[in-house]
């Protein structure tokens, strides 16, 4: 079955309505019903603010691959973010607001209001209205046609108790003018300064329209000024920085546009909202000089430039909020000053760079809200020190690197969203400690590897998000303890064995198309009210979903994925590997696990037995050489700093290189690969090098007592050196170069100056990637920082093929490094290490055990 459209769930919080402190009303829209909880109107009346500490819901991407017949849809309250292929909404109760609000649900709310605050208290003696006022608001009801309230106005001398949205002081002059959800079509009159003594003046969706009034500036004790959710347009009165006095601005949900340079000498303000308007230009740096606010809010409007960093001194901010807008540049890191920030959110813009380490210093921050930006390098371990975080939210960015275990230690997370980036590795144990989570949205990256069993404590979990990533093995015993699930999304990766079944009465999407399932008959709590899919697996008949079969693949392309069986019970691999598919040619091989091979007999099967030493890694085994050694902190050191040493490592399993659906041909099909590592080279006491480390594609390594340097690793092999020693002998260029070596031999085929120092025990992070094509060709990008230039450093033109030599029964290659001191003493570590194929990919870091 195919999916018919978006869930969504929209929420709002408004406080501060119609004369009164609402305290918490939350409003809920969910398909159209309509569900109100919790609503408590308080005592006070001499405060008025109007969506001051919004949350909401909003539109992201862990919903199915979109065919053409698929759509993404919105409703006139909900803005949907569609700027790549995957669509769907889910709620997040601290985000905030991304749509309008209920006009019914407003009207309840105001009534509320009325109940709890217009009524005058028991034994309150009455205050007449001065009789200028009371002509002034005459004057202001002939202006607002429709005003249901004019008749309360229209009294000579009237009780001010009794007005409509009126208070007054002891003298009996107006001090306040609090409407809601009214129909006056028009714009504030320019009469609005005869209220001189006028605090407080909230039009809360009136329909009011027009530009600001230029009068509106001549009252100098205004405090509060709240006209949120009408169609005021316009710029900004040129006299507005007179309002010197003005603690809440709430413009939000208007037409208003402009700069908003103006509101720089509003230095008492502790509420700014600007939400949802045509603002533009740049921040001011002024606005550090805000050192009473507390929110700020300017989301959905076109502000430009960079986040100045004075913002982080607005010491008293608790809210941040400038999301979906045009700002560019990196976050500054004086954001971290900021101690009391509860709610960060930078969503919607054109920010890159990382996300600060000055973070670890938020200590109150709630929720971090970055998605849909340019950001890049990893996920910062120090997040993990916010004992208060509820929810990180960064799709759609540029991260890579690994989930940090970490994470596992934010006990009261319960949205964590990384989908849409180049992120890798496998989803470490420790996120099973995250019992509060709801939400765990993943799709999209490079994931790897089966899903943790302690995923299944996660019985809190209401939206699990998987689509697109390669993870692989059974998921179903951990699936059938979530009881709170709500979507399930496992799509595009190779998943296999029984489908799952969630025990959940609140299931609602089910999509696990596009794996490699093989049996299993799922029943639904409510069949009904479930959209789901399980098109392309290898499912038997007999399996089905609510007593309904689906399209499968054929029996050809499931015999490809490592000779599974449509319908077949028992474990891929014989239970003791994973299968690794090749996405373009329909195929896959068993890669088997720790101490285990592939049987001679059947490729298919991974049976016992292994030899030599092996370091465990992640999903990789390094088998070591010579010196080299692993550090307590996962590193690989190849050499010590003595000199005259030999270290090498080299990955196990072997990956293939070449596919040959044609056994006679001479190379067969093929394929790339990009290796992305990052390394050290610490030089002797004196600052001379040694002779570097190498990158190496090889048929074999080196044997028992053989050199591990180039010439050790024999002539079908091909190597990236990292030198800082210049050797005439070798045609070396200088003593700080890269170079391509083929076949053993030092001297290079093509080289290049290093763009950095390769000696200075810094860490470099470096990207191979080789393209097949027009005769082959290796790209070297070398950087400082762990994003990928867009020039290489070296290209040359090479033939795996060519030099490899492989056949039909020899197309697996090691991937490995080696590395000489020399007669100088030099250190050389792997920080770092990942190489993908098209049939499959291995992660080595974090190195913890060595087995001899």
């Amino acid at each position: 079955m195919m999916p018919t459209g978006s869930h969504s769930l929209q929420t709002s919080t408004i406080s501060h309505v119609a004369s009164c402190v609402v305290t918490s009303l939350r409003l809920c829209t969910n398909g159209g019903a309509v569900v109100c909880k919790v609503a408590q109107c308080g005592a006070r009346c001499d405060d008025s603010e109007s969506l001051g500490r919004e949350a909401g819901a909003w539109c992201t991407t862990p919903s199915v691959p979109l065919s053409p017949i698929h759509t993404c849809t919105s409703s006139p309250h909900h803005r949907h973010i569609s700027n790549h292929r995957h669509c769907g909404c889910y709620a997040h109760p601290r985000q905030e607001l991304r749509q309008g609000v209920e006009l019914s649900l407003l009207l309840l709310l105001l009534l509320l209001g009325s109940l709890a605050c217009l009524v005058p208290p028991w034994g309150a003696a009455a205050v007449r209205v001065h009789p200028r006022d009371v002509s002034n608001l005459a004057w202001l009801a002939s202006e607002w046609n429709g005003f249901n309230g004019s008749d309360t106005w229209s009294l000579s001398y009237a009780d001010c108790r009794a007005m409509e949205g009126i208070r007054c002081d002891r003298d009996g002059r107006v001090i306040a003018i609090e409407l809601g959800l009214k129909n006056f079509q028009a714009p504030i009159p320019a009469m609005i300064s005869r209220f001189t003594r006028l605090r407080y003046l909230t039009l809360l969706f009136c329909q009011l329209t027009g530009p600001l009034p230029n009068t509106l500036c001549d009252l100098p004790s205004l405090v509060s000024l709240n006209l949120g959710g009408n169609s005021i347009s316009g710029t900004l009165p040129d006299g507005f920085s007179r309002l010197v006095s003005l603690e809440y601005l709430i413009l939000g949900v208007n037409r208003i546009s402009g700069p908003i340079d103006l509101l720089s000498s509003l230095v008492h303000l502790t509420h700014l909202n600007l939400r949802q308007n045509f603002f533009n230009g740049s921040l001011p740096s002024e606005l550090g000089n805000f050192t009473t606010l507390t929110v700020l809010n300017f989301d959905g409007n076109l502000f430009s430039g960079s986040i100045p960093p004075s913002m982080g001194e607005m010491s008293l901010l608790q809210q941040m909020v400038l999301s979906f807008n045009q700002l560019s540049g990196t976050i500054p890191d004086s954001l971290g000053h900021l101690r009391g920030l509860t709610h960060l959110a930078l969503a919607g813009n054109q920010l890159t760079g990382s996300i600060p380490d000055s973070f670890s210093a938020l200590d109150s921050l709630t929720d971090l809200i970055l998605m849909d930006n340019l950001l890049s390098g990893s996920i910062p371990t120090a997040l993990a020190s916010l004992p208060k975080l509820r929810a990180i939210m960064a799709s759609s960015n540029q991260l890579s690197g690994s989930i940090p275990a970490a994470l596992g230690d934010l006990l009261l997370l319960d949205y964590l969203s990384l989908s849409y980036n180049p992120m890798s590795g496998s989803i470490p144990t420790a996120i099973g400690k995250l019992t509060n989570l709801m939400l765990l949205d993943l799709s999209g990256n490079q994931f790897y590897g089966t899903v943790p069993s302690s995923l299944s404590d996660l019985s809190k979990l209401q939206y699990l998000f998987l689509t697109n990533n390669q993870f692989w093995g059974t998921i179903e015993p951990i699936t059938r303890t979530m009881r709170n699930l709500r979507m399930l999304f496992l799509s595009w990766n190779q998943f296999s064995g029984r489908l799952p079944s969630p025990a959940s009465s609140t299931l609602e999407q089910y999509q696990v198309d596009t794996n490699f399932f093989t049996h299993g008959e799922v029943k639904f709590k409510n069949c009904s009210a479930v959209t789901w899919t399980t098109d392309a697996n290898c499912l038997a008949a007999s399996a089905s979903v609510c007593g309904r079969a689906s399209t499968q693949r054929t029996a050809a392309v499931c015999a490809a994925f490592c000779g599974v069986e449509i319908g077949a019970t028992g474990p891929v691999c014989g239970g003791h590997g994973y299968c690794s598919v090749n996405a373009f040619i329909g195929e896959g091989e068993c890669v088997c696990d720790p101490n285990y091979m592939l049987d001679s007999s059947n490729t298919n099967a991974c049976v016992a037995g292994a030899t030599g030493a092996s370091l465990e890694s992640g999903s990789a085994y390094v088998s070591l050489w010579g010196s080299a050694s692993v550090l307590s902190n996962g590193s690989i050191l190849l050499t010590t700093g003595t000199p005259n040493q030999q270290g090498a490592a080299f990955a196990s399993p072997t990956l293939r290189l070449f596919h040959f659906p044609d056994k006679r041909s001479r190379c067969g099909t093929e394929l790339g690969f990009l290796a992305a590592f990052s390394f050290a080279m610490t030089p002797g006491n004196h600052g001379s090098g040694g002779e570097g480390l190498a990158f190496v594609v090889a048929a074999a390594s080196p044997g028992k007592g053989a050199s591990v340097g180039l010439g050790g690793v024999g002539r079908r092999s091909v190597g990236v050196e990292f030198d800082s020693v210049l050797s005439v002998k070798h045609s070396d260029p200088n003593d700080n170069h890269v170079g391509v070596n083929v076949g053993g031999s030092p001297v290079s085929l093509a080289s290049a100056t290093a763009p950095l120092i390769l000696n200075d025990a810094q860490t470099k992070h470096t990207w191979i990637r080789y393209d097949p094509t027009s005769g082959g060709t290796l790209r070297v990008f070398l950087s400082s920082d762990p994003v990928q230039p867009l020039t290489p450093t070296l290209t040359a033109s090479v033939s795996l093929c060519s030099i490899l030599k492989p056949t039909a029964s020899d197309s697996l290659f090691l991937f490995g490094f080696v590395a000489l001191s020399g007669s100088q003493p030099q250190a050389h570590t792997i920080l770092s290490w990942n190489v993908t194929t098209v049939f499959g990919t291995f992660h080595v870091s974090d190195a913890t055990t060595l087995a001899i």
